[in-house]
């Protein structure tokens, strides 16, 4: 095996002293290292010649990243995120549908970067679909979401004000909650949300769903197609139509009636493509 140098994002103190201890119980260091640190350890881990990088975060740190990369000609494989679409086409079932996106974006209270970002759910059925998903949310959670030991905070502050500034265009139909010294927001389905409002200008990374409408599968296609390319895409409706809307667009992975589990499957490889990163890794493809 390879010698390896691991850096540990310092937003989850915690983990990343949990790491160092595990590592330096188990390796020698001339084999396996594990640095702490902000952007001044990135900046001088980067300055270094490694055969390989593997990063994931941001594509905004992804391109510091690569340009550090370029300058030995070191290969990367970059997982980054992006707005991971979901459509919900007329003809899909809505119960199947409602338990799955609510499981696939609560999971760690949203900060994951294959959650479904937005929705994008056929005129006929938005209403009763988005009935649905508060219900399966109720039922994955209880009644007093905060005192669930399955519903997790927001990492820091920082991600709490940007969140919470996501939450004042549109309609709050369900959710809204906020408890801003536990960092807590509650599950919030946001509906008639326009393509210009802040929410959808970034990833979310958090428990808020936003929701956009329409008429025929070619609207979704071309919004897709016309932003940057997501690290997920999720379509629930018919095989045939799934077909299609895939074979329109570009994302590093995708799902037909799910969320979440292009992932779990380690005989399939993982990663994004143009802005949402390049390389696959997991299982066979991570060696």
């Amino acid at each position: 095996g390879g010698c390896s140098i691991l850096k540990p994002s310092p937003d989850a103190p915690a983990i990343a002293m949990a790491m160092q201890e595990m590592i330096e119980e188990t390796f020698d260091s001339n084999y396996i290292a594990l640095v702490q640190g902000g952007r001044e350890t990135n900046t001088i881990l980067l300055n270094e010649r490694f055969d390989i990088i593997f990063f994931t975060g941001s594509s905004k740190v992804g391109k510091v990243v690569m340009r550090a990369a370029a300058e030995h000609l070191t290969p990367v494989v970059l997982e980054l995120g992006g707005k991971s679409p979901c459509i919900i086409d007329a003809d899909a079932n809505l119960n199947r549908a409602a338990k799955r996106i609510a499981w696939g974006k609560l999971i760690n209270a949203g900060q994951t970067c294959i959650a479904p970002d937005y929705l994008f759910a056929h005129h006929s059925i938005k209403d009763e679909l988005l009935d649905k998903i508060a219900k399966k949310i109720e039922e994955m959670y209880g009644n007093d979401i905060k005192e669930s030991r399955f519903y997790p905070r927001i990492v820091n502050q920082r991600a709490m004000e940007r969140l919470k500034s996501f939450m004042n265009q549109g309609t709050i139909h369900s959710g809204g909650e906020v408890d801003e010294k536990e960092r807590f927001i509650a599950p919030t389905i946001i509906d008639n949300v326009n393509p210009d409002f802040l929410i959808m200008q970034e990833e979310i990374f958090g428990p808020i769903l936003p929701v956009m409408t329409f008429e025929h599968i070619d609207e979704t296609i071309e919004y897709i197609n016309k932003n940057e390319k997501p690290l997920a895409f999720y379509y629930f409706g018919k095989n045939r139509k799934a077909k299609e809307v895939l074979a329109k667009t570009s994302s590093g992975g995708a799902c037909i009636n799910d969320t979440l589990m292009h992932i779990a499957n380690h005989k399939l490889p993982f990663g994004g493509v143009g802005n949402s990163g390049m390389g696959n890794y997991h299982g066979h493809d991570s060696f």
